[in-house]
């Protein structure tokens, strides 16, 4: 989490950590430059975040050669005028996404889950901690390289708070979360009926 005058910016990433320790670092730096120069961030990020990128592609290439550095980047501006805005990396652009996206060894399952549950995410209050939550776990249980503990930022539009909801507490909320098999059993078993002619 990075707090600028102008919002907060919010970086995950994929990859090595020493890289995306780096880029971190890179990124912060020439944002706050920006800053202190008096840029308006909430236009001049995305160019801001991706000149920091190519630097640090062409700095480290050796690096990252055989290897990849994947971010997730989020800028929750305090102006009301603007809304918070989701972007992927491809190498040193920024891509906007307009609803999730991931990275990393469980990214293909995170998809599939977000993709297929998404809109039970939205029905009610809480339903989207419930949704994140399982699928965190079930991204653990499935993918290499997961597991090493998640923490859910909820970002308010035009609130320049952030709720954390830290990893014990996800862990306690994950529990909570009925298995897969036992969900869709308990529903199979009352909702299918196997044609007769298909049975035996």
């Amino acid at each position: 989490q990075i707090t600028m005058r102008s919002g907060q910016f919010f970086i995950a990433g994929a990859g090595t950590s020493d890289m995306v320790t780096k880029a971190n670092a890179e990124i912060s730096e020439v944002l706050f430059k920006a800053q202190n120069a008096g840029k308006d961030l909430a236009k001049d990020h995305k160019d801001l975040i991706e000149t920091a990128l190519q630097r640090i592609h062409k700095q480290y290439a050796a690096n990252l050669k055989g290897s990849y550095l994947d971010l997730l980047i989020i800028f929750a501006p305090f102006d009301q005028r603007y809304v918070p805005i989701l972007y992927k990396t491809a190498l040193a652009a920024l891509i906007p996404e307009s609803v999730y996206a991931a990275y990393g060894s469980g990214k293909v399952l995170c998809d599939y889950f977000a993709g297929r549950l998404y809109e039970y995410g939205r029905q009610e209050k809480d339903a989207m901690k419930v949704l994140a939550a399982f699928i965190l776990r079930e991204a653990e249980r499935a993918a290499s390289g997961v597991g090493l503990g998640a923490d859910m930022w909820f970002i308010h539009e035009g609130d320049k708070s952030a709720h954390c909801i830290p990893t014990g507490a996800i862990r306690e909320l994950q529990a909570l979360i009925p298995e897969i098999q036992e969900s869709i059993g308990s529903d199979w078993k009352d909702k299918v009926k196997i044609p007769q002619y298909l049975s035996g």
